[in-house]
């Protein structure tokens, strides 16, 4: 199994090959986009703040990576008029001319313009385009395309059965969650993230139940810190990796381009000793217990609080009993 790390200069790939990285994506927008699109994303992340700064620096980074692949995110759900076009043109320049191993696409009109450019085996389907089942990752193989990307929200049970043969998949492994399916969400985070809001100004609920709502945006919000060790909290499938190896996921994914390099760092290294720990045998037991020796924090552990994929535990007795008091005490105890 591979550790895919996040990516943005070139000085940043020694220290994450270091920490156990695999494979590297990274963010670039085509020159000229802002002057043409203005502040249209041209992949899912800020660019000013998590992309690449010019093509010279990709270049740089795919040199200094060597044999290591590195993977561009054109991956916005969708584009103004004309943009395709463009980002089509700079696919095609990024896979022939700079060495670039494949393009995270999500836009299907964007998808076809580079199947038609024969481009398909160097495409990787983003999980902004919420393939989630066994049909829609049939037609993507039938389509060519290398690698299917699992949108966050699926459980283990519904990641096996969109697992096919003759297909590649990537799962999301640690930081940085979603509250709404990110790929059916017609929305972008350059007008904020007010879906951290949601609920805000709700009466009449359940006593108890938007206080758990609030916590558990919280924790996909990265809890808003890291431990005093460094390492980063939010949401985490470390303890999934057995069953994502068993059910065919090949790449785990360690979300966070604009990210410093301490946390990157700090991230690759978490995930590079969990997949090593699975593929020497170990259990999700074993990991969680290396992970709290290692991150600290155990309280997000506790009752599976910050899972991506809680569902590791449905055939296990949970880590710990809720005490039935307010989750937000937890926020006082995550940072040691």
């Amino acid at each position: 199994m591979k550790i895919l790390s996040p990516l943005r200069n070139a000085s940043e790939v020694q220290p994450l090959q270091e920490a156990g990285a695999d494979e590297f994506y990274c963010g670039l927008a085509p020159p000229g986009w802002a002057e043409k699109f203005g502040s249209a994303w041209p992949n899912r992340r800020r660019a000013d703040s998590a992309g690449v700064s010019d093509e010279q620096a990709l270049r740089e980074m795919i040199r200094a990576a060597a044999s290591m692949p590195v993977y561009v995110a054109l991956n916005s759900p969708f584009y103004p008029a004309g943009a395709v076009e463009m980002l089509a043109q700079f696919g095609q320049h990024l896979l022939q001319d700079m060495g670039v191993s494949a393009l995270i696409v999500a836009d299907m009109d964007l998808l076809l313009a580079l199947i038609e450019a024969g481009h398909a085996e160097q495409l990787h389907l983003s999980s902004l385009a919420t393939s989630s089942n066994s049909g829609s990752s049939s037609f993507f193989r039938g389509l060519g395309i290398s690698r299917i990307i699992l949108p966050r929200h699926l459980t283990l049970a519904e990641i096996g059965h969109c697992v096919i043969d003759e297909m590649e998949f990537e799962a999301f492994l640690i930081n940085d969650g979603c509250v709404f399916e990110e790929g059916l969400c017609a929305t972008t985070h350059d007008a904020g993230t007010f879906c951290l809001n949601d609920g805000n100004g709700l009466k009449d609920m359940p006593a108890g139940l938007l206080d758990r709502y609030d916590f558990w945006k919280w924790t996909q919000n990265n809890c808003g810190c890291s431990t005093s060790r460094g390492y980063p909290l939010g949401p985490c499938a470390l303890c999934a990796i057995p069953k994502l190896q068993a059910v065919g996921v090949r790449s785990l994914k360690v979300v966070g381009r604009e990210a410093s390099l301490e946390r990157k760092f700090a991230s690759v290294k978490l995930a590079a000793m969990a997949r090593d720990i699975a593929l020497n045998g170990g259990s999700a037991e074993s990991i969680r217990e290396a992970t709290i020796a290692v991150r600290g924090a155990a309280s997000l552990c506790q009752d599976a609080h910050a899972c991506y994929y809680p569902d590791v535990w449905n055939d296990r007795k949970t880590p710990g009993k809720s005490s039935g008091k307010s989750n937000h005490s937890l926020q006082l105890r995550l940072a040691t």
